[in-house]
């Protein structure tokens, strides 16, 4: 079955997202030929360029099946979908050919779509975007393997790469909770805040769910750091995620009642630019105050989206 269950709940929080809320590279090298494979024609030597890197990577699987990011090309800027596909080659190649062929390989009566991509200025990396098909809102599907030919590409002596030269991936499932978060991202205002330099030096809050917060670190040993505050529910525990734009250690600490409290720091999906890590954490009911430790970190800024519930 081709639609997410995650569809309905997307499309009713990227409403909620414009309208406002009230409440990570391995070296891979995919067969690129070489000059003993044999082409069509077993006297014409293929080249022997390879792939160096690749997002996603060779064989990598759990690849998110779409991107989100703001079209502003019409009157009014829409949030959109699309995946941005990269290939790095050993040598430069020759920029007159950048077309690839994306085949599904777990419904193979889905066509095969001819994508053009862009070289970089050293001719050495293809950026393809992969656009929303007509049938669907999405690039790609949900737990499909793909293939992506790379045969019709040639180095800069002109020679083309192998017969079999093509990069695999398989995309995973999708995660509405995530996909939420991102329309905050790209729509929100971020609320700019100053953190407290200790515990006592009276931290901002920072805990209205939906909110995207600029959080002002200040100078600590090591970078930067400081701290902003959270308040728990009157009567009810909560599962908290800070969605981060990029890395900080953070600790979270009950001072209410004095005790740290556990949180996970973990790698985010990729899926917007906007988000790059989550701390989760579960707060208990009864107007406790919770503070978030961030740094020390080189940026003096961090941004997140607060998501509680």
């Amino acid at each position: 079955m081709r639609l997410s269950s995650a569809t309905f709940l997307f499309v009713t929080c990227a409403a909620l997202a414009l309208t406002g809320c009230d409440d990570e590279a391995p070296t891979v090298s995919p067969d690129a030929g070489t000059s003993t494979d044999a082409g069509p024609d077993a006297g014409t030597p293929s080249s022997t360029a390879t792939v160096t890197t690749a997002h996603p990577a060779e064989g990598e699987t759990d690849v998110y099946p779409l991107e989100m990011y703001l079209d502003a090309s019409g009157q009014t800027p829409v949030i959109a979908f699309r995946k941005v596909l990269t290939l790095t080659f050993s040598e430069p190649m020759d920029p007159s050919a950048s077309q690839v062929t994306l085949h599904d390989r777990t419904d193979t009566t889905v066509p095969a779509r001819v994508l053009t991509g862009g070289w970089s200025e050293d001719g050495r990396t293809l950026t393809i975007t992969v656009p929303r098909t007509e049938e669907s809102t999405r690039p790609l599907e949900v737990s499909t393997h793909y293939t992506l030919a790379l045969d019709a590409l040639r180095d800069a002596a002109g020679l083309a790469l192998s017969p079999t030269a093509a990069l695999d991936f398989t995309t995973g499932e999708r995660d509405p909770e995530l996909e939420h978060a991102c329309t905050h991202t790209l729509v929100n205002t971020p609320e700019a805040v100053t953190a407290g330099r200790t515990p006592f030096d009276f931290p901002p809050d920072t805990n209205t769910g939906h909110a995207r917060y600029d959080v002002t670190l200040r100078p600590v040993e090591g970078g930067f750091g400081g701290y902003t505050g959270f308040i728990s529910d009157p009567e009810n525990a909560e599962h908290v995620t800070l969605y981060l734009n990029q890395w900080v250690p953070t600790k979270v600490t009950n001072d209410t009642a004095g005790t740290d409290v556990t949180s996970v720091l973990a790698p985010a999906r990729f899926i917007c630019a906007g988000i790059t890590h989550t701390v989760t954490f579960a707060s208990e009911p009864g107007d406790q105050l919770y503070l978030f430790q961030f740094g020390p970190v080189a940026s003096e800024h961090v941004q997140f989206v607060m998501e509680r519930g």
